[in-house]
């Protein structure tokens, strides 16, 4: 004899497996907010002595957004971010080479680099 499956446990169980994802990576604002916020290193370098734009965000807030021109190479910044929605955005424009670097809690989280007249290279995450 065959047996039946009800439908309604289905569902029951993708939601708990989709909560304890969302939990276990953070997604969840209770999960993240335990602990102190993640420290952000931003880092450019390139062949140039200096790059001619970068742009990057700070928090997740579009007040966030910095923008500097004819910024000296090699560069580095840091700050704390609310756990719960970081938006980590680096971008550059330099000639020769230039590589963006964004470190989170002292780990590398994206890396690129960019050759050219006017290299372009973006580092999100």
């Amino acid at each position: 004899m065959a047996r039946e499956v009800t439908m309604t446990s289905k569902p029951s169980i993708v939601f708990a497996a989709l909560l304890a994802f969302a939990t276990t990576v953070g997604l969840c604002g209770e999960a993240s907010a335990t602990g102190p916020p993640p420290e952000v290193t931003y880092e450019l370098s390139g062949s140039a002595p200096v790059a001619d734009y970068i742009s990057y965000q700070t928090d997740s807030d579009v007040s966030g957004q910095v923008q500097q021109a004819h910024v000296p190479l090699p560069w580095k910044t840091q700050f704390s971010v609310d756990p719960g929605n970081p938006v980590l955005v680096i971008s550059a424009q330099s000639a020769g080479s230039i590589t963006c670097t964004i470190m989170v809690d002292g780990n590398v989280v994206s890396q690129a680099t960019a050759n050219g007249a006017r290299a372009r290279t973006v580092c999100t995450h």
